[in-house]
């Protein structure tokens, strides 16, 4: 077994996994809802305590996090600074699609990667408050039981710090249906290769757009089903307007592109979680 070749393979993907990391972070950080600017709609010493929250909690983050969660933090900033990039770039969520990157607070606090802005005509729009999972561990299990405890209690996603360039808003957002989208580690990798590259014909047409979708699809159906089941027909609600948002993407995405049905472990790791549900 030649070993000098192997550490080659993997001294390059993770020089790539470092590369894209930083990129990510940029884009990210410049794109991410500043709390600063909501002074007017909260007051600065409430916004001082959600800043020094956030500071508070990255360190402990720092403090305690291990080496493969850090690889795994990583990964999972790559792969939402993609997704943020290309939801739109390459019209992943259809050509009505903004992504919104929430601030630092309602990431750690509400547990909102990104926002979905899908439009509808009009001034009416459905949100989707997405969680970013790339691994199978017991992290995506708390994810999901967090969805179903908010639709048992019959309060969903709240992102306090919201604005939309769209509707014109600056203000908290309450009852945000909630999804889980994710990737495996080699996917990531795959579209990191693409990304650093500015191959963006080949993202434009990257099946991950189709498994995203059906992820979110997915969740949705199970979701809806679950509000009826615990009598929370609002909830229900909510959840059927997303759901025929995210089947009119898939529907005219499915009439100008292929879905080769390519799916990756995470895919299948997040549909058993669904189980959860029944």
């Amino acid at each position: 077994m030649n070993f000098e070749r192997i550490d080659s393979k993997n001294n390059f993907e993770q020089l790539t996994l470092d590369k894209a990391f930083e990129k990510a972070k940029s884009i990210i950080e410049e794109a991410e809802i500043k709390p600063e600017d909501f002074s007017d709609v909260y007051g600065t010493d409430e916004i001082r305590n959600d800043v020094q929250y956030v500071e508070r909690m990255e360190r402990e983050f720092e403090d305690r996090e291990t080496l493969e969660q850090k690889k795994h933090k990583k990964l999972a900033t790559v792969f939402e600074a993609i997704v943020h990039e290309h939801a739109e770039l390459s019209e992943w969520f259809g050509p009505d699609a903004e992504t919104i990157k929430p601030s630092r607070y309602d990431d750690i606090k509400n547990g909102v990667d990104t926002i979905a802005e899908l439009k509808e005509g009009g001034k009416s729009v459905t949100h989707l408050a997405m969680g970013i999972d790339v691994t199978f561990s017991h992290d995506a299990e708390k994810k999901f039981k967090r969805i179903k405890q908010e639709i048992e209690n019959g309060t969903l996603a709240e992102v306090k710090y919201f604005h939309s360039e769209y509707m014109g808003v600056r203000e908290r957002l309450p009852n945000v249906p909630r999804v889980v989208i994710g990737a495996d580690e080699k996917t990531i990798r795959e579209l990191s290769a693409m990304w650093l590259e500015g191959r963006k014909r080949e993202l434009g047409n990257h099946p991950i757009q189709f498994q995203i979708l059906e992820e979110i699809a997915d969740q949705l159906k199970v979701y809806k089903a679950y509000a009826e089941t615990v009598h929370r027909p609002d909830i229900a609600a909510m959840y059927e307007k997303a759901m025929r948002s995210i089947r009119d993407i898939r529907k005219k995405k499915g009439a100008t592109m292929k879905d080769s049905g390519a799916r990756d472990s995470v895919f299948y790791a997040l549909e058993e979680n669904l189980s959860l549900f029944k």
